[in-house]
């Protein structure tokens, strides 16, 4: 249950999240008619995921803000930004263009992402936050359903992609109107007012998270985002595009896979959230991951019509909680002064470099062995990352992530 400063917060927070879900997923559903579209081929539309995504990386900057500004404004700010580079793009009169604009696009979209994860685990308590954190990822995955909806509506129509991101520029209105329900955190405030307080603080500086006692933690979640983003962003990336070019699926199809795919992933998520809970987090994310690889492997390897359908349905509610794992875990490894910086070094500095890698090594490998096979190679990954949270980490969960993790038992040489 939500208390009644969380339930005020809400729908702020998942209004950002939803139509961050919404404009992330827009490019990836629509890339076969975007190429057509712009003219490229299916190794220069890798080139160009791969720049926009190095937006990604950039995103540290604005992450990083959080804590020094504050959660509130660095999230609000981010939500303006992209809802008008979403708009924009719909504008864009040749390819150079829409790279451009969503290369700046994606700063903002994982800015908000990110800070939306920090303000989460710092406004709900240790036995809630798995959840909160899985209906956070739940409502931007639910942004996909509505490109799903809207998909062969336009084409049915004979209107352009363009459309899509017109729609994904709709949150600027009600998150400026609501704006006043998201109160800053708590654990920030705190900080603040221990800081003129002149209580003497480990200092939030630009290398904090590789000092010790966290350095340890901060290289081994880095490499853990760097292949969990090779499952997650192969499998988003490639779906459509394979299905469509290589399986020759309608528009119809391709929506009813999107649909499908998006209201079995809401339950899944939801679940794997509370999982991430009740059983532990290194538990919860050694099913989350297997399951989540083996059926995108399936999901590019297979023919059938039905058989990639199913596996696809799975794959999306399984990969999409990579994101509550990698989440949950950065989060809590590190104390509140240098939390943001955590997570923007570790997910949008180094871990990105997956998802800027992808595109590219999919696209090259695709060429001797086609796009199914690659991408099937791509998302097989994760289980590096499985191997790296069994092995060097402990289980958060119990942990008071307020605190500094060494003095909870968790030490540098652990």
């Amino acid at each position: 249950m939500m208390n009644s400063r969380q339930k005020r917060m809400w729908p702020i927070l998942i209004l950002g999240a939803f139509f961050e879900g919404f404009d992330d997923a827009v490019i990836n559903i629509a890339l076969p008619y975007i190429m057509k579209d712009f003219g490229i081929t299916t190794q220069m539309s890798g080139y160009a995921l791969s720049i926009i995504a190095v937006g990604t990386m950039v995103a540290f900057f604005v992450s990083r803000m959080a804590d020094t500004i504050g959660r509130r404004q660095v999230f609000l700010s981010s939500v303006y930004m992209y809802s008008i580079c979403s708009l924009v793009t719909a504008f864009a009169p040749n390819i150079e263009v829409f790279i451009f604009l969503q290369f700046v696009a994606r700063i903002f979209l994982i800015g908000c992402w990110s800070v939306g994860y920090v303000i989460l685990c710092e406004e709900f308590s240790t036995e809630h936050r798995g959840s909160a954190v899985g209906r956070f990822q739940l409502t931007a995955v639910f942004g996909a359903l509505l490109i799903g909806i809207l998909l062969p509506i336009i084409t049915k129509l004979g209107l352009s992609w363009r459309v899509l991101y017109i729609v994904g520029a709709f949150p600027m209105i009600p998150v400026f109107l609501l704006r006043k329900r998201l109160p800053e955190t708590e654990a920030f405030l705190q900080l603040q007012e221990e800081k003129k307080l002149g209580k003497k603080l480990p200092k939030g500086d630009f290398f904090g998270p590789w000092k010790s006692p966290y350095i340890k933690y901060t290289v081994v979640m880095s490499i853990v985002w760097v292949f969990l983003y090779f499952g997650i962003k192969g499998t988003l990336n490639f779906f459509t595009l394979r299905v469509v070019n290589e399986l020759n699926w309608t528009p119809n199809m391709v929506s009813i896979g999107l649909l499908t795919q998006t209201i079995t992933a809401m339950l899944v998520i939801a679940l794997n959230g509370k999982l991430m809970d009740r059983i532990g987090r290194k538990r919860a994310a050694t099913i989350i991951i297997i399951v989540g690889c083996i059926c995108s492997v399936l999901m590019f390897t297979l023919h059938n019509f039905y058989a990639v359908l199913i596996c696809s349905i799975i794959s999306a509610g399984f990969v999409n909680s990579f994101l509550i794992v990698g989440s949950t875990l950065t989060n809590e490894l590190f104390p509140t002064e240098i939390r943001a910086s955590a997570m923007a070094w570790a997910n949008n500095i180094v871990g990105r470099l997956g998802q800027i890698l992808v595109p590219t090594v999919v696209t090259t490998i695709a060429l001797s062995l086609g796009l199914g096979n690659a991408a099937a190679l791509a998302v097989s990954l994760p289980i590096i990352s499985l191997i790296l949270i069994l092995v060097f980490l402990q289980d958060t969960g119990k942990k008071t992530i307020n605190k500094p993790l060494e003095n909870k038992g968790i030490t540098e040489n652990s």
